[in-house]
């Protein structure tokens, strides 16, 4: 369509304040802070530490510093700016021109931004949530002040610090407790997302990431803590494994090439496999990069469907080339879509090394994760077990011991009147778990009638050759009341550690 014939003249607007508040709610405090850091690549730092403010035991504020190049009066105007757009280069990290603001407000009432350009004046801008096209100039003698009282181990003649203050979205209570459990699982979660969206940067020397904790009254920061790459392909690879294997597609007739990984099912442990969570998780399906950011940690894009049967397989892809124009980059950078010819030349695409399609590759994926369920058959006798326990585990039970030729006993919740957590019922061939404990066992609330696998499981063995028989003599019954004595005391054990947990908690 051309151009409308009656216009008389084209202005640029800037954007209303609601839009712009509207921008980045989205983030978590994970993807927030990995956007700082974009713009902390962008300028060319090598260093970079987050560090949570802390007043009276409490979180107050955060600040991510950076030895980048830093800025001068009309860039940091242009970055504060949700108007403005400033030109990216080719390997610049930065796409929207929003992540600062939007980023920072989507957690914070106030951004404050402090920084430092060779050959110029120190200079520093402020935003709040509540304004956030308004913009305000900072003192230069603050600004100097805060920039040279910056307490980190690394030189910082330039450079930029980025401040929240009041932030949204941390912890609010007074109990001890909670605040230093929360602050160690932020941190925790923050170390794992960030290894893992910049683990290329970071395995490669490019950059390096700390986190602390500043105790503003006394002037000093704890030991920091370091954020170490956590690869998503980073297993041993296995030897003579067809895998990983390069997939070649092919869009706008240009030839582009992927990394197709099916993870070792004995390695599923490893960190970088669980990348937080636990094994098999969300983390199947493609990792797309952008100049060697990762934006999608796994994900299927409609392209299939997640499954168990696919927990093992990861496809690396770098949109940087012919898939860049056919990709859509959600503004918190935290997955992707594609368009049709992105999603058409994926699902074409073949294996280099035999030609062999997508589909047949997942299927290969599959049958190798059915292949690590398969059990090698022990000389140990076992009575099977029934009701209690899934049909996965009845399975691995059949495929790893030989069962004892008797009827198989069940393993059940039910009300008992006694402290006893376990009762042994020959008559009726079921090992009874005191559901007063079910809360103890599985520490969950719940009434799932195959929970507690492991717990489970190992009354089972420990149990089994009591039902070989339908008679206990004097030392089996001795046994079992002896078994019943210590795991009664555990009980106690664990209950009243409970109850000290809560006495002290209720006592802060």
């Amino acid at each position: 369509m051309g151009e409308p014939t009656h216009v008389t003249r084209f202005r640029q607007a800037a954007p209303d304040p609601s839009i712009a508040k509207a921008v980045g709610r989205h983030h978590t405090f994970e993807t927030a802070i990995a956007d700082l850091i974009d713009n902390s690549l962008d300028a060319g730092a090598s260093r970079v530490l987050i560090r949570f403010l802390e007043t009276s035991g409490a979180i107050t504020g955060l600040q991510v510093i950076d030895d980048g190049r830093g800025m001068d009066s009309d860039q940091i105007d242009s970055a504060m700016e949700y108007a403005r757009k400033r030109a990216y280069g080719e390997g610049d990290q930065g796409h929207f021109g929003l992540g600062l603001k939007a980023a920072s407000l989507s957690q914070a009432d106030t951004l404050n931004v402090y920084t430092r350009k060779y050959g110029a004046l120190a200079a520093g801008r402020t935003i709040g949530a509540a304004d956030p096209t308004l913009i305000g100039d900072l003192d230069r003698d603050h600004v100097t002040g805060v920039l040279e009282g910056i307490r980190v181990d690394f030189p910082l003649p330039n450079g930029t610090v980025v401040e929240w203050v009041g932030p949204r979205t941390f912890l609010s209570s007074h109990d001890q407790r909670d605040r230093s459990q929360w602050l160690d699982q932020r941190v925790a979660a923050l170390r794992t997302h960030l290894g893992t969206v910049f683990h290329r940067h970071i395995a490669s020397g490019r950059i390096t990431i700390n986190i602390d904790v500043f105790d503003e009254f006394y002037g000093e920061s704890g030991i920091p803590r370091t954020v170490s790459a956590l690869d998503p392909f980073g297993y041993d690879r296995l030897p003579n494994d067809r895998f990983p294997a390069e997939i070649s597609f092919s869009i706008d007739g240009v030839a582009g090439v992927a990394e197709a990984h099916v993870w070792p099912a004995a390695q599923a442990g490893l960190p970088e496999f669980r990348l937080g969570g636990r094994p098999g998780g969300l983390a199947q399906g493609f990792y797309f990069y952008r100049n060697n950011r990762l934006l999608q940690i796994g994900g299927w894009n409609t392209l299939t469907i997640d499954r168990p049967e696919l927990e093992y397989v990861r496809i690396a892809v770098d949109i940087d080339g012919p898939l860049e124009r056919h990709v859509t980059i959600n503004p918190e950078k935290a997955g992707l879509e594609l368009d049709a010819d992105a999603k058409a030349a994926l699902l074409g695409a073949r294996l280099i090394s035999d030609g062999a399609s997508l589909s047949s590759f997942l299927a290969a994926a599959e049958a190798r994760r059915r292949d690590s369920r398969k059990y090698e058959k022990r000389p140990v006798e076992l009575v099977r077990p029934g009701r209690g326990l899934s049909a996965t585990m009845r399975a691995a039970f059949d495929e790893s011991v030989e069962g004892v030729d008797v009827d198989p006993i069940d393993i059940r919740w039910r009300i008992d009147p006694t402290e006893s957590p376990v009762h042994i019922d020959l008559v009726n061939r079921t090992i009874w778990l005191n559901s007063a404990y079910r809360t103890l066992i599985t520490g969950v609330d719940g009434a799932d009638n195959e929970d507690a696998p492991l717990v489970k499981t190992l009354l089972a063995i420990v149990f089994s050759r009591y039902f070989e028989g339908s008679y206990l003599g004097s030392r089996e019954k001795a046994e079992l009341q002896s078994w019943d004595q210590l795991l009664t005391a555990a009980v106690r054990e664990e209950t009243a550690r409970q109850e000290r947990a809560l006495r002290d908690k209720s006592a802060e």
